[in-house]
């Protein structure tokens, strides 16, 4: 604050009109499983225009590019989207993501310090969660026989969920088992406990996947800033929903 304060002054005696606070934080979207950038044109829009510009990459679990890579070399893409940010001067960065982008921001937020804030989003599935699928966890034990026997980097056909169906999916069986093995990084036992930064976690009140999100709430260190936040939504709904609960919490941050 006190940093903050000479800089204000600094600026006003050099006759220059000092940046807001809000002009100095980023906002990283990451959209869900087989979805693209454009989910969040309403609610990036909004951001903009109230002073919270917005990347929103398109990952490599979108439609199409569906586990193009290994997940940890995916972040890559958010790296890029936070260098953006910073090239155009804001240096305080909040990443967020919805369902499966949600866990990806938990899992970012969990090995990258010095974030302003980590934005959750009916975040949703988990290996743990959707390996209790028969056709899923066959694939991960097809992918862990492949792994085993050398042919971890050549691609197969595997069978994965989203939004209660299953589909298939063409992927090499080391990024296959990165979304989906038991040791990937989207587990929430992983990211949770490590996360150093507020946390705002959103859930639709509409929205069976987040039926146990208190709880893991929860299992998040203890920091005055982090919200848990339910709203009027299912679970493709709950990103513009939340708007009006994300831009108080960011206004928050921002006056720290």
């Amino acid at each position: 604050m006190a940093a903050r304060l000479l800089a204000s002054l600094l600026c006003l005696w050099l006759g220059i009109a000092p940046a807001s606070a809000s002009e100095r934080i980023g906002v990283v979207l990451l959209h869900g499983k087989t979805g693209t950038p454009a989910a969040f044109t309403t609610l990036a829009g909004t951001l903009d225009e109230t002073g919270y510009p917005v990347e929103t990459p398109e990952m490599c679990w979108s439609a199409r590019r569906i586990y193009d890579r290994p997940f940890d070399d995916c972040l890559a893409d958010v790296d890029a989207a936070v260098a953006r940010l910073e090239a155009d001067g804001f240096d305080h960065i909040v990443i967020g993501g919805h369902s499966l982008g949600g866990l990806a921001a938990l899992a970012y937020g969990a090995t990258h310090p010095g974030l302003a804030g980590i934005l959750a989003l009916a975040p949703d599935g988990e290996p743990a969660e959707f390996n209790r699928h028969r056709a899923v966890a066959a694939s991960v034990k097809k992918a862990r026989v492949l792994v085993k026997a050398g042919k971890g980097d050549t691609a197969s056909v595997f069978t994965d969920r989203v939004l209660g169906h299953d589909f298939k999916v063409r992927a090499t069986p080391r990024a296959f088992l990165s979304f989906l093995g038991d040791d990937s990084p989207l587990l929430l036992a992983r990211s949770l406990p490590n996360l150093r930064a507020p946390l705002l976690w959103v859930v639709g009140a509409r929205d069976s996947s987040q039926r146990n999100a208190a709880a893991a709430f929860k299992r998040a260190p203890a920091n005055r800033l982090s919200r848990f936040v339910t709203v009027d939504a299912g679970h493709l709904g709950t990103p513009d929903a939340a708007s009006t609960a994300i831009l108080d919490w960011l206004d928050r941050l921002a006056a720290e």
